[in-house]
């Protein structure tokens, strides 16, 4: 297993190479760029230029993408275009826990209503019970989550009052919203993933022996269905997770958060090039990160997968 988890890993290394080199590239051939954002609009062509001899924009694009790459192996990601003298691994260390602790929420809630739902439906399958769920599940993948947001924010913010719709400034009170709207999609997602590999599991003849011999009906489901389609549902799980970082993006700042992804997308409108590119090397190693976990998590759920 943990010669598969290092081959796994070498072979993320181009993907993470080329995705590097598409956001160096792509962020400098955008319009814009930091020096502007530094001097304004209305900027002195010669102090513009110092500016950007002193940032090493000067250079050719293949000699400050080396210089980069050069940098990142040292684990030394530079410092911010905009805010001179602030490091990006500050920056990183300063935000990405928001971020984190939101998707986290998220994909517990989400993980946690969606088993329920899931095999609530598939127990009841083709009842009223399963037939609102199909509804429900189609409405939350059919609704943007800005949208979403913004009925929340109308209801509990505006309306009632009763929680606080920015920032981070009412302690557990200001996530609710977020982490709400944040685990809406993977909720639907993971709801019908359990349902379907649930259905499946309830019809093979495993289940029909366990429930000959007597055993009580949750045990039926629970200990032998439930354990017998996980490997699905972890799958969706870990799929979800990616789908909440995304996600984080327009959360973020929908409801003010101060997390990394919030600061991705305020370094990407003032070209802050060094951000940008860390935000996405942190995302991608999360990622990759995930992806490893549930395909190793098969081994730990079904003995039959060996790596």
């Amino acid at each position: 297993m943990i010669r598969y988890a290092l081959r796994r890993i070498l072979l993320t290394v181009p993907l993470v190479l080329v995705a590097a080199f598409l956001v160096f590239t792509a962020g400098r051939l955008a319009p814009g760029d930091p020096v502007a954002a530094r001097l304004g609009q209305e900027y002195d062509p010669v102090a513009a230029a110092a500016l950007r001899r002193q940032m090493g924009l000067d250079r050719p694009l293949v000699v400050q993408f080396a210089a980069y790459l050069a940098a990142v192996a040292r684990f030394d990601f530079g410092e911010s275009l905009i805010t001179p003298g602030r490091r990006v691994s500050a920056i990183v260390a300063d935000h990405l826990p928001v971020s984190l602790r939101l998707t986290t929420l998220a994909i517990l809630l989400a993980g946690g209503v969606g088993l329920a739902l899931g095999v609530a439906g598939a127990v009841r399958a083709g009842g009223a019970l399963d037939r609102t769920l199909q509804l429900l599940i189609l409405g939350a993948l059919s609704v943007p989550n800005f949208v979403v947001a913004a009925l929340l924010v109308l209801l509990f913010g505006v309306w009632w009052g009763v929680l606080p719709v920015a920032g981070l400034y009412h302690g557990w009170r200001s996530l609710v919203l977020p982490v709400v709207v944040l685990a809406i999609p993977p909720t639907a997602y993971i709801t019908r993933v359990v349902r379907a590999s649930m259905v499946q599991a309830l019809r093979e003849d495993y289940v029909r022996t366990a429930r000959s011999k007597g055993l009580r009906e949750a045990r039926v489901v629970l200990a032998h269905a439930l354990r017998n389609a996980a490997l699905p549902i972890v799958t969706q799980v870990g799929l979800s997770f990616g789908y909440a970082l995304t996600g984080a993006f327009v959360v973020e700042l929908i409801f003010n958060v101060p997390g990394l992804a919030r600061v991705g997308v305020e370094a990407i409108l003032q070209r802050d090039y060094t951000v940008i590119q860390s935000v996405v090397l942190v995302y991608m190693g999360i990622f990759i990160a995930v992806n490893l976990l549930v395909d190793l998590s098969y081994a730990l759920l079904d003995p039959r997968v060996r790596y």
